[in-house]
């Protein structure tokens, strides 16, 4: 590539001088100059000089149409998040797993499962029937000695591998009743109007690992069986699930096509409001991380009256909306590239000297171009950063984004640099 520090040059400025000429390093410098001028230019264009007041309009068109889309954005990403996580048993059973995980979660959920097993079952009894006739006296006072360390032993037992794949069966049949149910494949009366999680399994088996028969089936229904959704809110929640997948589909479509509309009305202003895209998109994200953040908080404080208890209420909360903050941060991601793309293509003086170092090749060699970009995006599905990254469409979407991009530049260059030379052209030129 091009060094203005080769130590050829001084001889070859020398020469040029002599001969009245601009001197190589002067002409790249003008070269420089001139593409900053020009950019700088395209920046500072008013669309209003030309006599008429359309432009002008059109420029606060474009800008309505970017806070729009922004507004759009954030409702998307809230919209997809819901999707992902309350209607794909998978991804509910898997958060709900990872809620059973957190040591905070389990020592709440072992001290509410011993409460409600002595409130709800004589285990003296229970141990009595199990013992040898001579220790049966001995059953009330170790069901009471039990009751001081079951605590401990039933967080140890939701630790256990296999408790915990019970709980995630559990929590994913509760799902599949509740989708199936809400989107009209499934009649609620046959369960007596109500989806349930059922905790009878979980609870035979932390009764297991204290040493007690299984008396899942001994728990009232309100203890074994917890209540998603009664068949009086049936319709309001089938409205919202209409609303919610109508939305995911919808927004994610109409997201994107705002945003390129704003692009393609700038004209003269495009590569300034692609930059504007990019920190609305950035934007989006974050406004979403910090919502998140102060609706956690505020819940929390809302709804846990017991001060011990919220330290779970958070870690609930942080968990279950663990993938709002992956579908924001994937809009991040996205918007960063945009910025840096936008600032790429600008006046800045370390964006115009590396167009101009980049230039030959991108000119002179169109094949091996996009060839390192198909790589960099290759090695970019290979890591999947966000999920839309993983999946065809979106993969298909990225490339053509990546290729169309690259060509712009390509062009963009060859206007701006139309002499520069590889290094190795240029030594060997007399």
């Amino acid at each position: 590539m091009i060094d203005d520090a080769s130590p050829d040059r001084p001889a070859d400025d020398a020469a040029a001088s002599a001969a009245g000429e601009p001197t190589p390093a002067a002409a790249r410098a003008q070269a420089r100059a001139a593409a900053r001028a020009d950019a700088k230019a395209e920046d500072g264009a008013e669309d209003g000089a030309r006599g008429g007041e359309g432009p002008r309009e059109r420029r606060w068109l474009v800008r309505l149409i970017i806070g729009v889309a922004t507004v759009l954005a954030v409702v998307a990403i809230f919209a997809v998040w819901a999707n992902r996580q309350l209607f794909n048993p998978d991804n509910w059973a898997n958060t709900s797993t990872k809620l059973l995980q957190n040591e905070k979660i389990r020592a709440t959920t072992s001290n509410y499962l011993v409460n409600q097993l002595y409130a709800n079952v004589n285990v003296s009894e229970e141990l009595k029937s199990r013992l040898p006739k001579e220790l049966k006296p001995l059953a009330g006072p170790v069901a009471g000695a039990l009751q001081n360390v079951a605590v401990s032993a039933s967080e140890r037992a939701l630790a256990n591998a296999r408790v915990q794949e019970v709980w995630r069966k559990a929590n994913r049949a509760a799902d599949q009743t509740f989708i199936a149910i809400v989107e009209g494949k499934g009649p609620v009366a046959t369960n007596g109007g109500v989806v349930t999680l059922n905790l009878a399994s979980v609870v035979n088996n932390v009764a297991g690992h204290l040493g007690l028969p299984e008396v899942g089936s001994k728990l009232p229904a309100s203890v074994a069986h917890v209540t998603v959704l009664k068949s009086k809110d049936l319709k309001a929640v089938q409205d919202i699930v209409k609303a919610l997948k109508g939305l995911d589909l919808i927004l994610t479509i109409i997201v994107p096509l705002l945003y390129a509309l704003a692009i393609f009305l700038a004209r003269e202003r495009r590569r300034r409001t692609l930059m504007s895209v990019g920190i609305a998109i950035v934007f989006a994200g974050l406004l979403v991380f910090a919502a998140r953040a102060i609706l956690q908080h505020a819940v929390v404080n809302s709804l846990v009256k017991v001060e011990a208890n919220k330290p779970t209420g958070e870690a609930i909360l942080s968990i279950a909306t663990g993938m709002l903050s992956e579908v924001a941060g994937a809009f991040v991601i996205v918007g960063v590239p945009l910025i840096a793309a936008a600032w790429f293509a600008g006046p800045a003086r370390i964006a115009v000297k590396a167009r101009h170092f980049i230039a030959p090749f991108l000119r002179d060699q169109p094949v091996g171009t996009f060839a390192i970009v198909g790589v960099i995006m290759l090695l970019i599905f290979i890591w999947g950063p966000i999920p839309a990254t993983r999946k065809p469409a979106g993969i298909i979407v990225f490339l053509v984004l990546a290729f169309f991009g690259t060509e712009v530049l390509r062009r963009q260059t060859a206007r701006e640099f139309p002499e520069a030379r590889l290094a190795h052209a240029e030594a060997a030129s007399p």
